[in-house]
């Protein structure tokens, strides 16, 4: 049985309180880093498999979503509230979570395709304005071209070899979600033995 802590005494109430919370921040964050690198480790082994699961996770949440959705709009018919939209959005819901379950893998690559464009559009617009603003100089002016650059390549590599595009933002990806997750293991282990060395065992 746990001895009570003494409210007479805020210092051990404190003491106990920061302890209780280093252990189970150390093992939120170490599971959470583990599992970050399992991850980009899985993304770099299996891609096409990640794909898959990816797109059939997202059609199987769809549907869900969907299924709820349409129950809540039979349920405001009979309240005589609007309804109709919303059963229309759900239908929606579930077919196009249908459509991404039977093939995941083409919904994850229009998915990173998607991806890739968006960033190459970014770059571009960012670039653009870099260049064309009187407040930026110098250095700014150099990062501005250089988005410019890196945009019109990431178009030209998307519409000409989309594989080899994809593939590199996978590659991206994984690499960074390990190192996210290494980062988040050392992370855990160091806030642990800060939190030993300030109040102990």
């Amino acid at each position: 049985m746990a001895t009570p802590q003494n409210p007479t005494n805020p210092a051990g109430a404190v003491r106990s309180l920061m302890t209780e919370l280093g252990k189970g921040a150390f093992w939120a964050v170490l599971i959470r880093g583990i599992l970050a690198v399992l991850f980009g480790i899985l993304l770099l082994v299996a891609p096409a498999a990640m794909a898959v699961a990816l797109g059939i996770w997202v059609g199987a949440w769809l549907i869900v979503d969907g299924v709820f959705e349409i129950t809540h709009a039979l349920q405001a018919r009979k309240q005589n509230l609007s309804w109709g939209w919303e059963l229309a959005a759900g239908i929606a819901y579930v077919i196009g979570g249908v459509i991404i379950m039977i093939v995941p893998l083409s919904f994850a690559v229009m998915g990173g395709t998607v991806i890739l464009l968006m960033m190459a559009s970014g770059m571009l617009i960012r670039g653009i304005l870099s260049v064309a603003s009187k407040s930026f100089k110098g250095w700014s002016k150099a990062l501005g071209v250089l988005d410019i650059i890196f945009g019109v390549i990431t178009f030209i590599v998307v519409f000409s070899n989309p594989g080899a595009a994809l593939l590199a933002l996978v590659w991206i990806i994984a690499i960074y979600t390990i190192v996210f997750g290494i980062f988040l293991i050392v992370m855990a282990f160091v806030g642990r033995s800060h939190t030993k060395q300030a109040f102990g065992n």
